[in-house]
């Protein structure tokens, strides 16, 4: 048998199966990847295309060109309230090298990392590629899959608010008492996808924390390849000494055009786009309770709708391709997000049209009855 350094991304492996479907003349409605279909607003594109004709396209600095870095604290200002100073800015090749550049200092300067179960698969996968420790912390739906503060035993923990899987939220409140016994990494990838009030940073009640953020998730720019992370300054010369070596810069066209992302009517654009969201998630909430899944935690952000699947399997992975084949459905198995009670769970993502939802909770219905 091989043997894997990491666990796959296990909704990858949905996503392979349905395109193999689909090359054979299937229709398969995708409600698996939290990948936005909505179009890139068209002033971002435009300056993308402008970029390419003006300027020959070379390296940046390492931590990104300044005048992004600017756009992105000024965005704080206005957003949070939050007086952020650019160089606190790391702009980076989407959130994930960020994130792992950021779990290796963290790791090697404060020691265990923790994490949530379920949570974001590649924060655990992370910490064993860089042979760190990390320490799960079972959540459950009592608390809305969130941190209780007696359970952080570790000098550095990560917090995903809007979380994927399940959604919630956390209150400026509860990141005040987390950030008071410990470093709180706060990945905020979601943050502008709201549905039941704003989602506060991190960095509204401590500056002794650390912000992951990016451009795909409310900005829509999955392919771009674009994020950031907002650090104590002291942490910036060791993240900029690992970014000079394992990616260079991140890429230039995508630097140039995110500036654009901040301009009022663009972030007017997308924020408009929320009520879409908002719209899908009803829908799809309503019909999955009508189905038998039971919601334990409704979703307030992200994109996501994590459903207890106990109805109709105890085995989640195997019921998640089971799906696929016969109901052709494509979603998301719980094994991805964890091992605390996961095998009961299955997630949907409503990062499709609303006629396709439809069509996927009547095909769901068909086949579980």
């Amino acid at each position: 048998m091989e043997r894997l350094l990491v666990e796959p991304f296990y909704v990858m492996k949905v996503l392979e199966r349905a395109k193999e479907i689909e090359r054979s003349g299937e229709k398969v409605i995708h409600l698996e990847i939290g990948e936005p279909d909505l179009p890139v607003p068209q002033k971002v594109k435009e300056e993308a295309k402008k970029a390419i004709d003006t300027y020959e396209l070379k390296y940046t600095e390492s931590v990104g060109i300044l005048p992004l870095r600017e756009a992105i604290a000024g965005y704080y200002e206005r957003e949070y309230g939050v007086k952020v100073k650019p160089e606190q800015v790391i702009v980076t090749p989407g959130s994930s090298p960020g994130l792992l550049a950021l779990l290796k200092v963290l790791g090697e300067t404060l020691g265990e990392i923790s994490y949530t179960d379920p949570g974001y698969p590649c924060y655990k996968n992370m910490l064993k590629f860089l042979n760190l420790k990390g320490r799960a912390v079972n959540v459950y739906p009592e608390t809305d899959f969130k941190v209780k503060l007696e359970n952080v035993e570790t000098p550095v923990l990560m917090v995903n608010s809007p979380s994927n899987p399940t959604g919630t939220i956390y209150s400026k409140e509860e990141l005040r008492e987390l950030s008071e016994k410990t470093f709180l990494v706060s990945d905020e990838i979601y943050h502008g996808l709201t549905y039941s009030g704003r989602a506060p940073s991190v960095l509204e009640v401590t500056r002794n924390a650390a912000v992951v953020n990016g451009f795909s998730k409310f900005f829509l720019m999955t392919g771009w390849r674009l994020g950031w992370l907002i650090v104590p300054k002291e942490l910036v010369p060791d993240l900029t000494a690992i970014l000079q070596n394992i990616v260079i810069s991140p890429p230039t066209v995508s630097q140039i055009a995110a500036v654009k992302c901040f301009d009022k009517e663009v972030l007017e654009e997308l924020r408009r786009n929320v009520e879409i969201f908002r719209k899908r998630r009803d829908l799809l909430l309503k019909g999955l309770k009508e189905i038998g899944f039971k919601i334990p935690a409704e979703p307030q952000g992200a994109f996501y709708i994590y459903a207890d699947a106990s109805n109709f399997t105890d085995n989640s992975y195997e019921f998640a391709f089971e799906v696929l084949e016969r109901a052709k459905v494509a979603i998301t198995p719980g094994r991805d997000f964890g091992y605390n009670g996961t095998e009961r769970f299955v997630r949907f993502s409503f990062c499709t049209e609303l006629s396709k939802i439809e069509e996927g909770l009547e095909r769901l219905r068909r086949y579980l009855g």
